[in-house]
């Protein structure tokens, strides 16, 4: 909590610490308690109107048709995925909501079911609203009206489709694919058929889509298959033509098909292909019957060089070496046997050995026929491998001629190739698609139809009344606080004591009845125990505030500065000591008119003082009232001079322990400024929620300019219940002591 030091500029005294209090948000309803009348007005003047509104408003029907979309989109794969985690397009399924939403579907919808002659859109279509009703009229006072002009059947289907949006919602919960359409009018088989219309509307549109696309797929292929299929036949044609050409023929018509490719455009192997082939075949024959023929003669020619017949195939498988080998082993076995017996010179001997001479010539002359025999099969392969090698290397010649032409063929064949490809590919598209388009159907299900509902769905009254109730109240409680606010009058001693130089002695409650009967009663009051704790802080207080003369004054008048200082005096008497009250507002004087008491009569026989000739005497216990009404015949009748005030100070200041001066306001008279010298200090009075800090603040500036102590400010008329937490405390003591706040 934060100290407040409140500066005392009088007499060097030291300033006295104050706890400041703090405002409890909970006075706010104080200020409602206050202002309840206001509240209960507004809330009153709002709610009823709203009440006739809202039971005047028309039941309406709700029936919603549910469709689900998307549910040809994706393939069927994964059982598991498709379970465990769904996953829900948004972009998709919003786009399918906005399609719904759109002028076209409305349109179509208004068509079908031809709503531009239903009796119930036509009462709609031709409610003015009360606004525009007013409007009018008054515009026909000043103006003369126009006649409608006539719309045409597209202007009136526009006008029931813009009505279908306001009646329509298409609604999505974001975490599926269901689509709900709810019509909402005041007939059941209305909103029923307009629900199953928009989706029957949908699913028309989807198709119709997808056919559209269809056909229009179909045209374009059907467009582009003319010029493939003649760059087809052109292709191939230059294919023939170039082969034709170089002499490309191919020996065989068919190839075995290439892998990836249905068919190969490449042709089979030419007649000059085939006769190379064929001969780098019979040529590796020849020279390998060269090579054995080579051989056979170089075995033969070594053997003959040697002597070696046995290594002489031919010579060792021929009969007639054989027999001519066996007669010279004979003829030698005999030679031997007669060079044994006989001379050299014997005839015999000579003539065998000459038969072994001649056979061996004969077997000579056989293996050299062998031999030559063997040469000429050499020659003969030598011969035909030159011939072979000869014929090779012109095919050579012509195969590197034709490959060279086989490069421009290939690319020609490959060109063919792509085209028919994309030939058969669009052949394929164009029967897929001309096969499809009868068959389309929309990417959507209806899972349910609309049906007519058994009662309305609204409006629920009972909601709206809660809601202009509630409406109602916080408008007139919003009023409540307003007019508080713009009430610019002090509330709160903490208010009081953040004036400058100012504070707060207290504060007292308002009170019903007269103040005679307040203090007539034997019982206390709480307005009593207030005003007596004032009096105790001037009694007993801090030094500061202590005073005996007291000036009571007000910035204004009606404050009830007269209340408070007749209270004070009442106050004291009570406590068994005597205080005067001087009334020294001259030009209307009061305490004796807010009293009710009567004048008491002077008796002329008695000597009576010149200064107290208006003193009534115990016009309360222990209270005396001086009314001005010797000082108006005595003084100048315009205000009590300090001079003659001093002067009943002095005669009557032993006799009393209060003295109380009563003076005008001190905004619009001088009095009070003027009076307090003559007085220990001056307490303020202001009213409750009346009495603004500029005025006070003005009345201050008027007191300081006349060098008055002023000892505070006192909060009148306040009423308990709108008091803050703070201020409000003391009147549950007050309460549980048995003491009424006001009598």
């Amino acid at each position: 909590m934060n100290t407040l030091q409140i500066p005392s500029p009088y007499n060097g005294q030291s300033s006295l610490p104050v706890v400041a209090q703090q405002v409890s948000p909970l006075h706010a309803f104080s200020i409602m308690n206050r202002h309840k009348v206001t509240i209960a007005v507004v809330t009153l003047a709002i709610a009823i109107p709203s009440a006739i509104a809202i039971f005047s408003m028309k039941p309406y029907y709700d029936a919603s048709s549910i469709l689900i979309v998307g549910t040809r989109q994706a393939p069927f794969r994964d059982l598991q995925a498709t379970v465990a985690s769904p996953e829900v397009d948004t972009v998709a399924v919003n786009s399918e909501v906005s399609i719904l939403r759109s002028p076209t579907i409305s349109r179509a919808v208004v068509q079908k079911l031809d709503l531009t002659h239903d009796p119930e859109i036509q009462a709609n279509l031709s409610y003015v609203p009360l606004s525009k009703r007013i409007s009018n009229t008054v515009a026909s006072l000043f103006t003369r009206p126009a006649l409608p002009e006539p719309i045409t059947e597209n202007e009136r289907i526009q006008a029931v489709s813009d009505l279908l949006n306001k009646w329509v919602s298409i609604l999505n919960d974001g975490r599926s694919y269901i689509i709900t359409i709810t019509a909402s009018t005041g007939d059941a088989q209305t909103s029923a058929r307009i629900a199953n219309a928009y989706a029957d509307v949908y699913l028309d549109f989807k198709r119709r889509m997808k056919v559209t696309a269809t056909w229009q797929a179909n045209a374009l292929l059907d467009e582009q298959i003319v010029p493939l299929r003649e760059r087809l036949r052109k292709a191939e044609q230059a294919v023939q033509a170039f082969r034709e050409k170089n002499g490309l023929i191919a020996a065989e018509l068919e190839r075995a098909p290439v892998a990836g490719t249905e068919n190969n455009m490449s042709g089979g192997a030419t007649v000059t292909d085939q006769q190379l082939s064929q001969m780098n075949h019979e040529l590796m024959i020849a020279r390998g019957d060269l090579e054995a023929h080579r051989a056979r003669y170089a075995e033969i020619s070594s053997a003959i060089k040697n002597g070696s017949l046995d290594s002489i195939p031919e010579a060792v498988s021929s009969p007639l070496i054989q027999q001519l080998q066996a007669q010279e082993a004979q003829v030698s076995s005999r030679a031997a046997s007669l060079s044994q017996v006989v001379m050299d010179a014997n005839p015999e001997l000579q003539s065998t050995r000459a038969a072994a001479t001649h056979i061996r010539s004969r077997i000579g002359a056989e293996v050299h026929r062998i031999a030559n025999s063997a040469a000429k099969e050499l020659a003969s392969a030598q011969a035909r491998v030159n011939a072979l090698s000869e014929q090779v290397n012109t095919l050579q010649k012509q195969v590197t001629a034709e490959n060279e032409a086989d490069v421009t063929l290939r690319q020609l064949q490959s060109e063919a190739t792509a085209a028919r490809t994309v030939y058969q590919d669009y052949l394929g598209r164009f029967a897929q698609t001309s096969t499809q388009a009868e068959l389309q159907v929309a990417e959507a299900d209806l899972i349910s139809r609309a049906e007519a509902p058994l009662k309305p769905q609204g409006p629920p009254r009972k909601q709206y009344m809660a809601i202009a109730f509630l409406f109602a109240l916080l408008t007139g409680a919003g009023s409540a606080l307003v007019i508080d606010r713009v009430h610019k009058g002090i509330r709160s001693l903490d208010e009081l004591d953040a004036i400058p130089g100012l504070f707060a002695l207290g504060l007292v409650p308002a009170f019903t009845g007269s103040l005679m009967r307040q203090y007539g009663s034997a019982q206390r009051s709480a307005y009593i125990e207030t005003v007596d704790s004032i009096r105790s802080v001037l009694s007993f207080g801090h030094s500061r505030f202590r005073a005996k003369v007291v000036l009571i004054t007000s910035a204004e008048q009606g404050e009830g500065k007269t209340t408070f200082a007749l209270s004070l005096a009442a106050n004291t008497g009570r406590c068994g000591q005597r205080a005067l009250v001087i009334d020294c507002d001259i030009r209307n004087p009061s305490t004796m008119r807010i009293l009710g008491a009567l004048r008491v009569a002077q008796n002329n026989q008695m000597p009576v003082d010149p200064l107290m000739a208006g003193l009534e005497r115990d016009v309360l216990p222990g209270v005396d009232i001086l009314t001005p009404d010797a000082i108006r015949h005595h003084g100048n009748g315009a205000m009590l001079l300090p001079e003659e005030l001093g002067r009943i100070l002095t005669h009557v200041g032993s006799q009393y322990d209060m003295i109380l001066l009563d003076t005008p306001p001190a905004l619009a008279f001088p009095d009070a400024a003027i009076l307090s010298r003559q007085s220990d200090g001056v307490v303020l009075v202001v009213k409750w929620g009346h009495t603004s800090a500029s005025t006070l603040t003005q009345a201050l500036r008027t007191l300081h300019t006349y060098d008055a102590r002023t000892l505070g400010a006192v909060l009148t008329q306040a009423p308990p219940n709108s008091l803050g937490k703070a201020e409000k405390h003391p009147f549950h003591i007050y309460k549980r002591y048995g003491l009424l706040a006001s009598s």
